[in-house]
């Protein structure tokens, strides 16, 4: 073990590290696919690398940030302003990832105040974030920075279906 600090470094996802984002996506993926729900958002984010050409080709109301530790890439955000289903001007926030050997280390906390920062500019009512059930370590992270709970989605799979 190491007594070196863990070197963080922040900036705005860069094009030439696609191949690496993809790999980072799979690797959040994984871990996802194991919770109650999991399956269900990933169908809605798509595929890893998908879902990185995605984010790299962002629009300007949208917000992609990585966080590399020890030059790993080890965190992730991704936000767009939207309309939600009620009308609202909103952030969404369809990924928000730490990988579990960077949690801890305030990365979380960091790419939280960097969009609370970048929304500020962007005349929303609201940050939206999905997480799953059963999830209490990011409703945890969430609550502590300010978010609450507004629906619950339930769901009861019918036989032959």
């Amino acid at each position: 073990m190491s007594d070196r600090e863990p070197v963080l470094e922040l900036g705005p996802f860069a094009l030439g590290k696609l191949e690496e984002l993809e790999e980072f996506l799979a690797e959040i993926s994984g871990e996802l696919a194991l919770r109650r729900g999991g399956i269900q958002l990933l169908g809605e984010l798509g595929r890893p690398d998908e879902l990185a050409r995605k984010i790299a080709v962002s629009s300007d109301d949208a917000l992609a940030l990585t966080v590399t530790l020890n030059n790993t890439l080890s965190g992730l955000i991704w936000a767009q302003i939207i309309l939600n289903e009620f009308g609202d001007r909103v952030c969404s926030v369809p990924v928000f990832a730490v990988l579990k050997d960077a949690r801890r280390h305030g990365v979380g906390r960091e790419l939280f105040s960097l969009l609370e920062d970048w929304v500020a500019t962007k005349h929303v009512t609201a940050i939206e974030f999905t997480t799953l059930p059963g999830d209490r370590h990011t409703k945890n992270f969430c609550e502590s920075n300010g978010l609450i709970a507004r629906s619950l989605k339930m769901h009861k799979a019918i036989r032959g279906h």
